[in-house]
């Protein structure tokens, strides 16, 4: 297959690296989730503080089972404040309960044991470090920090890239926040740091909000995305995310409900993004994913901005994706749209060009990306412009950008898809064609070739 370049047409303008979309006559279409109001928890007023039960806080004295009592008598009592007041209190996992809120204040910590000892290992993998499982009416908030000292962890627990084949895997790293199956949550203004691997993990949960938090691991730390979350109804706010791996990455995984999809209602707004991998949906999406608003964020330094992810053996539908003000700044790929995920299957772009594959039978795991409006974003000091890859069995479908501003080394690559429109938007190149075309059906831009 050859690839089709644009050249001056009609509505498009291709000069000195420049493409300035112009005149469409067709509209852009704003899909923006309407979010149901999410209840608050509901937290009786009773305070039980953990350090009236045993904990040290010196940041030495193994504080788990004080912490645990503290839980276990709010839970007791009904539900409660667990209250950390300031200082270090070293902990290994914990458990929290509904009608529950933990409370950290300001100049309180809750660092992490990374001592493997201080974890239950199942099937190949420790415990989390802080956990609720079919919970109600949980809440985690306060000006203080979980920390997970991960270094540790990110040395010993990753096998080195050059590894022998037959070395062994290491057992997966614990979670640092893990919600499972809970509904009315609330994450207010906690700190989150250092995760041995993802940091806030509310998965197949209902009726969430995540306000004001920030998460910080460095640059090169493995795996440890920021927020993960999985669900219904998820209101993200005002969160800085700076990690080593997804700030967002939603991920419709596994099928929560037939007939409905594992993640539905999605408003993310007003969210810093800064070292990671941006805001993602993936790298699997076999439950399917609809109705998501991103909204008024900016990223600076990120790897992506806009990511969706899959591949096949790991798709499924995702649809009903709106993209809105966004700013971008030194964003490696502004816009990237992949069912050619790097998951080491026999169609990862290092094995397949994207252009130069073949179709393959259609099943209930080929990605679908379809309904898709990205709007009024910009983007300056990017490498590549973007990447549009769809399957040639499963192109990908209505993806309009309107009022897309890039300015890139490189243009926007767009293979297998179809029904997409630029409208009032230009990518600015530096080397090469604004906007390369492989079996890509485009209105807004005029093309030659075959």
């Amino acid at each position: 297959m050859k690839r089709t370049t644009l050249l001056l047409g009609i509505v498009g303008v291709c000069l000195y690296g420049y493409l300035q979309v112009v005149g469409v006559a067709q509209t852009s279409v704003t899909q923006t989730t309407t979010l149901p109001k999410i209840p608050t928890p509901v937290i009786p007023p009773k305070v039980f503080r953990i350090t009236d039960y045993g904990a040290q806080g010196d940041g030495k004295t193994l504080d788990t089972v004080a912490l645990q009592k503290t839980i276990a008598a709010c839970s007791e009592a009904g539900g409660g404040t667990v209250l950390v007041p300031p200082g270090t209190f070293l902990i290994g996992p914990c458990t929290l309960a509904s009608n529950m809120n933990l409370h950290l204040e300001k100049g309180a910590t809750l660092l992490l044991s990374n001592n493997p000892s201080d974890y239950v290992l199942r099937e190949n993998r420790f415990q989390d470090c802080i956990a609720a499982k079919d919970c109600h009416d949980i809440a985690i908030t306060g000006a203080g920090t979980i920390d997970g000292q991960g270094a540790y962890w990110w040395e010993h627990s990753v096998k080195p890239k050059n590894a022998p084949a037959n070395t062994p895997t290491p057992p997966h790293r614990p979670f640092l926040v893990v919600l499972t199956h809970c509904t009315r949550v609330l994450v207010q203004d906690i700190s989150l740091i250092n995760s041995p691997m993802f940091h806030l993990v509310p998965q197949r949960c209902q009726d969430v909000r995540i306000e004001g938090v920030h998460i910080t691991a460095p640059e090169k730390a493995p795996n440890t995305d920021a927020i993960d979350p999985a669900g219904w109804n998820f209101f993200i706010t005002k969160c800085v995310l700076n990690v080593g791996d997804d700030c967002i990455a939603v991920k419709p995984s596994a099928l929560m409900e037939p007939g409905r999809p594992s993640c539905d209602n999605f408003l993310i707004t007003d969210c810093q993004f800064l070292h990671g991998h941006g805001m993602s949906i993936g790298g699997q999406t076999p439950g399917g994913l609809r109705n998501m608003t991103v909204r008024n964020c900016t990223f600076e330094g990120t790897d992506a901005g806009i990511r969706l992810k899959a591949s096949r053996g790991s798709g499924g539908l995702v649809e009903d994706v709106t993209y809105e003000n966004l700013n971008m700044k030194a964003v490696k790929v502004p816009i990237l749209i992949t069912s050619y995920y790097n998951n080491n299957s026999p169609t990862d772009r290092a094995r397949v060009n994207p252009a130069q594959d073949v179709a393959q039978p259609v099943d209930a795991k080929t990605p679908i990306w379809r309904h898709i409006r990205i709007n009024n974003v910009t983007a300056e000091g990017s490498g590549v412009a973007g990447q549009i890859f769809g399957l040639p069995e499963m192109p990908v479908s209505d993806v309009v950008l309107t009022d897309v501003h890039i300015a890139a080394s490189k243009g926007m690559e767009i293979v297998h898809a179809k029904g997409i429109q630029f409208v009032n938007s230009q990518v600015n190149a530096k080397s090469g064609a604004p906007v390369v075309l492989a079996d890509a059906q485009v209105t807004g831009i005029a093309t030659v070739g075959k």
